[in-house]
This record gives structure tokens, C-alpha cells and sequence, in this order.
């Protein structure tokens, strides 16, 4: 691109001759053109000498370089060629392969025979010495070096070296570089400085034409132009101003004129101030919908974090009393083998509630925490807490006790499932930090207040005084030492603060380092107005709280129900359990052989699994629907996604019940949707085995763990029915060809069958009480959706290990 200076129309050029172009243009122009033609004329005449005399000694010295090369050669030849020794002279002349160029060298003897040669690539050409004399000559192809081969003054032949001028040529082309690259910094360094020179003389003038321009257009004689030198050019700025002194003061009417133009640029003014607040306030607008849009994304990213935190919680019930039943000698007491059964039971369950916490994606959005208040017991609330972490304490053998120092109602109005989260947090924080001693949760009610203010005592590590501000941060423990030692995200106690602020109440911290903690939390109980006051838990307070369907027989009338699903022990297990409970069932493996069967005859209910082969349970529900089939559909599914429900009720499903199947929940849903079912009672003859889903060790196998406990791989079902015994042993029998199915898919790249395989194993694995399988298949499901394979292998590396192990294991102990 031109400088601006020399941005004159081309045609016009073009046009005229170079004595009118220079005529025509700018002062400024013309003393541009003087200094880079100046110099660009210096440069190229001394960049042409230095060439010139570069180039001549360059290739001189290619020449002295090869003529010496090839007076060592000869000097060396001596010996060979006198002995006729044509290896030893080939193999000297092979020595010139150290220099790129030489492409020939040969040795003849005294008659011009050829003696030896070498040639640096195999297709260079033999070429024959054009001069036999000694010297060198210089041809369009290369460089000719000569020289004689003498023994004792006598000439026993000659040396011939042949090189090309590559190097050369590559030499002259970067000398042409580096000096076009010299030369045109060099020319921009003096347009630069010719800049700089030239606007000495080329501004003033361009001032005074400017400015008498503007006095021409704007008719305003207050312009002035401002002396900048005592030369020629400024005696002319002076003469100019005098000029416009005197227009100025002849006519007092152009002031008039002046002033209405100041008002008409401040009302211009004042329109771009209105413009640019307007503007204004849509930026901030803008800024405003961004940070709503940040702390969405935020809360949503906080609410997936607190709830990963809060379903370990639960688990260690589960985990805990589980390993008590397996490793304690005293389970075989049935009182404490069935408390310990019910605080599994009420550890699964209250996972399953944040679960489907979880899975309300409406919360996530909105970013708030939902607290639903009413009535509860805060004695439950505690026996649940201790009851859940009491095997936690046992293992590191500590004391874990409640006890009340004030009278305590017997119900506050609070959210009870959000203050037992509460709790669970801080005394599973004791327990995790308090190696020896004891925790202790006193409760005190304040009457006048109407707080309950409840405390957790431990004597374990302490917290030191500045970090106790901090630890109330999300993913804040006291130090980097803690977290390598105790592990945690660093999450508890910011939801625990969260919790208590969201419940109306406050919490606090006493901490003196190393001899332990007090968390002080103080909750509203609402009015206490009639509650009662209690010195003691009520007597009938259970360790563990369970649902109390669990401990009954559900009955269900004479009933015909057709149970539709593809994976062969969910089959099973779903018949055994309606079969028990009274009803006549048929089976189909996928949605099609299920309406058929349908069509044919007349059945009470149909419980359908959703995702089946052939034809989902969608399809086949809304089939039915279509063919005027009206009875109610029972909708099993492993999905639980928020949505999820709503799509099996348009399908044309009656309820919705998820996987793993619980034997309560369906018999439940089943007797509530066949007429007359629901007015039949339940007796306590015998507990439904099948329907202690609760009870089974949920157990998260990680992708390079290869070692499993015992406990892990045998089933959680009761084997000492032999009902459930041989789905075991059917179970067991088809897992080794299930898996290697799984293989043989992941070979052909047949992801879709995987994904079936891999979704039936998971049911499966489940159903049948190894939920070891359930993570490992979980992970092949969802890598086989993503066709990835290396996470795929991976995975089902794990599950044939896992496979190994549960076949080898005997499940009766």
C-alpha cells in the first residue's frame, strides 16, 4: 500500500509526465521522493559494487579450496598409482564425499587412461576432462580442477575434480536476500527520517492551508495559526494572523454568527450524551443478564457438587453395617442382625430420596436450595444419625452418644430431611477427624426463643484459630496436610452452613487445636405452642427408621399379569415375586411377543420394561393403547431422569417404578392399579424377602481396581431359599458367555448390540445381588453410546476379572 502522501489517482499518473507529476504534488511528497530516491540510488550502486566483489571472491575461493583438495589428492595418488593399486586410489578418492558440490573426481595415468573415479551419487555423470592441462576452468555446469600426479619430477598422471556451483548459488541468493532486506530497512529508515525532517517545513504550510480553508468554508476569522519557527515560514504565520486580525475586527456580525453555532453544538452535544447513555444502560443490561447467566451456570455446578457429597452419606450406613453383619461374630442374634438390616434398609433409602434430589434438573436451574417445613420429630432425626454412623465410630473405636441438657420437643417444624443431612455432615466429620475418644451431640432448647440449639462434640484434631474463617468455604479443609491425610472434597461444611442458613438457624464453631471441636448449630423450631416437652426419646425411637411395608406380605388377589421384559433374571425375579404374592403370571422377552401375547388373551396388568430389543417398551405401550387395550401398565426402567417419567406416562403407562427392582414398591404399585386388590390386608406372617432391595452393599468398583473383598463377589440375596438360589446359579451360568459376547461385539464395532448387552448386564448383575457388576457394566453402556473403545476395553477388562472372580467364589459361606 502507498503512503498516504503518495496516494494520488493512478490514471493521473499515468497521464501526465514526471517534470508535471512532481509539479503537481505535495510539498510533503516531493521531499519524500528527494530522500528515499537519494538513498535508495546510494544503496543500490554500493550493494552492487559489494556484490560484485563478493561474488568474485567467493567463487575464487571455491576455486583455491578445489585446487588445493586436488593437489592433496595428487600427492596421495602417487603411491597407488605407481603400484597400480586401483581400492586404495578409489578408496582416497572417496574421502572428497565430505564436500556436498564435488559431484566427479577421477585419477588417469600418463596416457589419459581412466584409472579410477568417484561419483558422489550413483546417476552423476563421468565426465572427461575438457583441459588436460593443470589449472582450473570455469563452464556453465560447474568448476574444473586439474592438476598432474608426479613422481620424482616425472608426470604419472593427472587429477580431475568436478564440483557444481550449488553452494555458490545459494550463496548469491542469500546475499541478494540479506541485501534487498538491508536495502529496504535502510529505505524505510530514511523515509522514516525524511518524515521527521520534512515536517518542519511541510506542517507549517499545511497548518496555513488548512487554516485558511477553514476560514474560507466556515467563514470563522478567530482561526490563528501559531508561529513555529522565525524563518520565512514564520514571518508567514504572523502575516497571516495580522490578515485575520484585521477581517475580524470589519466585521462584528460574524461573532453573532459564531455564538447561534456554539448553541447548535451543544444541542448536538447533549443528543450524543443522551446516545451514549442509552447505550450505556443496554451495556449494563448486558452485564447484568451475563452475571445471571454466570451465576446459574455456578449454582448449578455447586448444587452437582453438594449432592455428589451428600450421597456418600448414606452409603456409609450401608457400607459400615454390612461389613458388621460379614465380619461380627454376633449377627447370628436375630434382634441385632434385624437392626442392623433395618439401618441398612433406611440408609438405601434415604439414598434413593437424594438421588431423586438428584434428578430434579428444575432445582439445579433455579439455583436454590428447596426447604419444604413441617412438623418432625427431632429425637428421630438424631436416632437416625447415630443409628447410620454407629458402625463408622465402632470401626475407629469410639463413642458415639446423644443425650439432651434441656427438656426437647417432641416435634419443631423444620425441614427433617434437610437437618438430618445436616447432622449426618457434622458428625460424620467427627467421626472422620477424632482418631480416639469420643463424639458426643448434646441437645438444648432455648424456650423463650424458640431455637433448638444443638452441639457436636469431639475431641479429635481441632482446627487451628485462622483457619476456622475458612473452613466454611466450598472445598476448604484446614490445610493441604488433612486432605492427603483424611480425604475429602472440602465440601461438608459449606453445605452444612448453607443447610442451617436455609432452615432459618446459624452455625458456629469452638476449636482449639488438638483437643477438638464443638460445631454449635442453632435451628428455629417454630411455635411450640401445645408440642410437649421431652426429658428422654420417646421409647419407641428406632436406631435406623424403616418403611413398615417392608416387614409385611403384600397379597394380591387372583389376578392374571403379563410381564414383559428381555433380560432373563429380571424375568424371573419380577414372576417369583407376583407368583408369591398370589397372581398367575405369563412372560414375554420384548415388546412384540408381549402385544402379541396381549392380543390373545386377557390380562389384569402388564408390566413392561421400557428398553427392550425387537420393540421398546414405548412402542409397545402405546400399541396397546391403539388396539383399545385399557388395562393398567406398570412401567419398569433403569432411566430415572427427570422426564423420564413423563414420557412412560404419554406412552400410555398407568405408573412408573425404577430399577433395581424393589419387591415392596411393585407389589404396591400392582395392588393399587388392579380394582379390588387394595382392600385386601396385609398380614406379618412372613417377611417378603424379595423386597429388601435396601439391604444389599452398594459397591462402587473403580476402573483399575482388580481385587475385590469377598463379600463383594457373592450375591446379597438369600440363598437359603432355593428360589432365589438357582436365579443365582442361572445367573452365574450365562455371565461368562455374557461377557465374552461383550467382547465379540466390541470386536465387530457392533455398539449397538454392546449397548444392549452391556444394559442387560447391569439389570442383571443387580437383580441377581452382585451390584459389583453394576458400575463396570454402567461404564461400557455409556462408552459403548459414545463408541469409545478404549473406555469400552477398559471396562470390560474389569468385568471379566470381576466375572473370574464371582465364578471361582462359592456363594453359600
Amino acid at each position: 500500500m502507498l503512503p498516504r502522501c503518495l496516494s494520488v489517482p493512478v490514471r493521473w499518473v499515468v497521464a501526465v509526465s514526471p517534470r508535471q507529476f512532481l509539479r503537481n504534488v505535495s510539498i510533503r511528497t516531493k521531499l519524500l521522493l528527494l530522500a528515499t530516491t537519494s538513498a535508495l540510488l546510494a544503496l543500490v550502486i554500493a550493494f552492487s559494487g559489494m556484490a560484485a566483489y563478493d561474488i568474485q571472491f567467493i567463487r575464487q575461493s571455491k576455486v583455491d579450496q578445489l585446487e588445493s583438495q586436488a593437489k592433496m589428492l595428487a600427492f596421495n595418488s602417487t603411491g597407488v598409482l605407481t603400484f597400480q593399486d586401483k581400492a586404495a586410489t578409489r578408496e582416497l578418492l572417496a574421502s572428497m564425499a565430505m564436500y556436498p558440490t564435488v559431484e566427479y573426481v577421477c585419477v588417469r595415468d600418463e596416457t589419459g587412461s581412466l584409472f579410477a573415479e568417484f561419483r558422489s551419487r550413483p546417476n552423476s555423470v563421468a565426465r572427461r576432462p575438457s583441459n588436460p592441462a593443470s589449472g582450473h576452468q570455469i563452464t556453465d555446469e560447474g568448476i574444473e580442477v586439474f592438476h598432474p600426479i608426479t613422481d620424482r619430477g616425472e608426470k604419472i598422471g593427472s587429477i580431475y575434480v568436478f564440483a557444481n556451483m550449488s553452494d555458490l548459488d545459494s550463496h548469491i541468493r542469500r546475499y541478494l536476500l540479506i541485501g534487498s532486506g538491508i536495502m529496504l530497512l535502510s529505505l524505510t529508515g530514511a523515509g522514516f527520517m525524511s518524515v521527521l525532517l520534512q515536517r518542519s517545513i511541510s506542517r507549517p504550510v499545511k497548518e496555513l492551508a488548512v487554516a485558511a480553508k477553514t476560514v474560507k468554508d466556515q467563514r470563522d476569522f478567530s482561526i490563528r495559526v501559531t508561529p513555529r519557527s522565525t524563518d520565512e515560514l514564520g514571518e508567514l504565520s504572523v502575516t497571516f494572523n495580522n490578515m485575520l486580525d484585521e477581517i475580524q475586527s470589519s466585521k462584528a456580525a460574524l461573532q453573532t454568527a459564531n455564538d447561534r453555532l456554539e448553541e447548535r453544538v451543544e444541542q448536538r452535544t447533549a443528543q450524543l450524551t443522551q446516545e451514549i447513555e442509552r447505550r450505556q444502560s443496554v451495556q449494563d443490561a448486558l452485564v447484568v443478564a451475563r452475571d445471571e447467566a454466570e451465576a446459574a451456570s455456578r449454582a448449578k455446578s455447586e448444587f452437582l457438587a453438594n449432592m455428589s457429597h451428600e450421597i456418600r452419606t448414606p452409603l456409609n450406613g450401608i457400607l459400615g453395617f454390612t461389613e458388621l453383619l460379614t465380619n461380627s461374630s454376633a449377627v447370628a442374634e436375630p434382634t441385632l442382625r434385624k437392626d442392623y438390616l433395618e439401618t441398612i434398609s433406611a440408609s438405601g433409602q434415604h439414598l434413593l430420596a437424594l438421588i431423586n434430589d438428584i434428578l430434579d434438573l428444575s432445582k439445579i436451574e433455579a439455583g436454590q436450595l428447596e426447604v419444604e417445613l413441617s412438623p418432625c420429630s427431632p429425637h428421630d432425626v438424631l436416632n437416625q444419625v447415630v443409628s447410620v454412623l454407629r458402625a463408622r465410630a465402632q470401626q475407629k473405636g469410639l463413642k458415639l452418644r446423644c443425650d439432651w441438657t434441656t427438656k426437647v420437643p417432641e416435634s419443631i417444624v423444620t425441614d427433617g430431611g434437610r437437618l438430618r443431612q445436616l447432622l449426618m455432615n457434622l458428625v460424620g466429620n467427627a467421626i472422620k477427624f477424632t482418631n480416639e475418644g469420643s463424639v458426643r451431640i448434646s441437645a438444648e432448647l432455648d424456650h423463650f426463643s424458640e431455637v433448638l440449639t444443638i452441639r457436636v462434640i469431639d475431641t479429635g484434631i481441632g482446627i487451628p484459630n485462622e483457619k476456622q474463617a475458612k473452613i466454611f468455604s466450598p472445598f476448604v479443609q484446614a490445610d493441604n496436610s488433612v486432605t492427603r491425610r483424611y480425604g475429602g472434597t472440602g465440601l461438608g461444611l459449606a453445605i452444612s452452613r448453607r443447610l442451617s442458613a436455609a432452615l432459618g438457624g446459624e452455625l458456629q464453631v469452638e476449636s482449639k487445636e488438638g483437643e477438638g471441636s464443638i460445631f454449635i448449630l442453632k435451628v428455629q423450631t417454630g411455635s411450640l405452642k401445645d408440642v410437649d416437652l421431652l426429658l428422654a426419646p420417646p421409647a419407641d425411637a428406632l436406631i435406623g427408621m424403616l418403611d413398615s411395608e417392608l416387614s409385611e406380605e403384600i397379597r394380591l388377589p387372583a389376578c392374571n399379569i403379563l410381564v414383559v421384559e428381555d433380560g432373563q433374571i429380571n424375568r424371573k425375579l419380577v414372576r417369583i415375586m407376583l407368583e408369591e404374592a398370589g397372581a398367575k403370571v405369563t412372560t414375554a422377552e420384548n415388546g412384540w411377543v408381549g402385544v402379541q401375547a396381549a392380543r390373545r388373551e386377557a390380562f389384569d396388568l402388564v408390566v413392561m420394561d421400557m428398553q427392550m430389543p425387537v420393540m421398546d417398551g414405548y412402542t409397545a405401550a402405546s400399541q396397546l393403547r391403539k388396539d383399545g387395550i385399557t388395562v393398567p401398565i406398570v412401567a419398569l426402567t433403569a432411566h430415572a431422569m427427570k422426564g423420564d417419567e413423563e414420557k412412560c406416562l404419554a406412552a400410555g403407562c398407568s405408573d412408573y417404578l425404577t430399577k433395581p427392582i424393589q419387591g415392596t414398591s411393585l407389589l404396591q404399585s400392582v395392588r393399587n392399579l388392579i380394582p379390588g386388590a387394595a382392600a385386601i390386608k396385609a398380614d406379618f406372617a412372613k417377611p417378603i424377602v424379595a423386597s429388601k432391595p435396601a439391604g444389599r452393599t452398594v459397591v462402587q468398583v473403580e476402573a483399575e481396581s482388580t481385587t475385590y473383598a469377598p463379600a463383594d463377589l457373592r450375591s446379597t440375596l438369600p440363598l437359603e431359599n432355593p428360589i432365589y438360589q438357582e436365579i443365582v446359579e442361572e445367573f452365574i451360568g450365562f455371565l461368562n458367555e455374557h461377557v465374552r459376547d461383550m467382547k465379540s461385539a466390541l470386536v465387530d464395532h457392533d455398539f449397538d448390540q454392546l449397548t444392549h448387552l452391556a444394559h442387560g448386564l447391569k439389570g442383571a448383575g443387580g437383580t441377581a445381588g452382585f451390584s459389583a457388576l453394576t458400575s463396570p457394566a454402567a461404564r461400557v453402556w455409556d462408552a459403548a453410546k459414545d463408541e469409545d473403545c478404549d473406555q469400552i476395553e477398559e471396562s470390560l477388562a474389569v468385568l471379566a476379572e470381576l466375572t473370574q472372580q464371582i465364578t471361582a467364589t462359592p456363594q453359600r459361606v
